[in-house]
């Protein structure tokens, strides 16, 4: 059977759903709010019946998300068993920004790697998962300029494995015709071949930022953005055989 995949840039619950949210919804950024755990909720519902999530742009436990950590919170709820959590900036007194990965298979050998760049604080979470096939999974988000996402993905093109089977979820901040996501995939040696779907924003999706790659040996199939706005990005998931 295939295994479900979902990625997602859940935007800490802050749920903006128009632009003007980025304006009157700011105060989202710095304190927790009731609306927050409502959206945690339909978070959780939405990644239930996926095997393996990627989520970036998780607080841990900052005040913003009222001391709490959203990933455990997310978990509980959607019923994943292994979850496993990176930080990569910590805002004191207000937030700690991370990304988590959800699995009903059990995860191994897990890697924190903190991603370079000019501006510090971005990470890729890395982790073999024990499905009947093993492989690894690597939840991203990389930076907004593009020598710095060439950077990060040569950085991450060193942590994975050779023998192709490995899948990187999460959020690119380009698309995949960028010249270092095209890079990236030649120097891995695998293709992608479907259509990437537009994410951003989620109202009116526009760009593809947000991806889902396979190694070769692997195959992605069913890959669909989600419909639920609970974030400024859409979701993506996809099917995983194993050739």
């Amino acid at each position: 059977m295939p295994l479900k995949l979902l990625t997602w840039n859940i935007q800490a619950a802050i749920g903006t759903a128009r632009y003007t949210d980025y304006v009157m919804r700011v105060h989202r950024q710095v304190l927790h709010t009731a609306a927050k755990t409502s959206t945690l909720e339909t978070i959780a519902e939405t990644i239930r019946p996926a095997d393996l999530v990627c989520l970036q742009e998780v607080d841990l436990g900052g005040r913003r998300a009222g001391f709490r950590c959203q990933a455990n919170a997310i978990a509980e709820q959607s019923g994943h068993a292994h979850l496993v959590i990176q930080e990569n900036r910590v805002i004191r007194g207000i937030s700690r920004h991370g990304n988590a990965i959800l699995s009903r298979y059990p995860l191994s050998n897990v890697r924190d790697l903190k991603l370079p760049g000019r501006v510090p604080g971005r990470g890729c979470l890395i982790a073999t998962v024990e499905a009947e096939t093993r492989f690894d999974v690597a939840c991203v988000h990389l930076s907004l300029g593009r020598r710095d996402q060439a950077l990060q993905l040569d950085f991450l093109a060193s942590h994975l494995p050779h023998h192709g089977r490995w899948v990187v979820m999460g959020d690119f901040n380009c698309g995949l015709h960028a010249s270092a996501v095209e890079d990236f995939l030649q120097h891995m040696r695998a293709e992608f071949g479907h259509q990437a779907p537009p994410t951003y924003p989620s109202w009116r999706p526009q760009k593809a930022y947000d991806h889902i790659l396979a190694g070769r040996g692997l195959a992605l199939n069913q890959y669909l953005p989600g419909e639920e706005i609970c974030s400024d990005h859409l979701n993506v998931t996809a099917e995983l055989d194993f050739d």
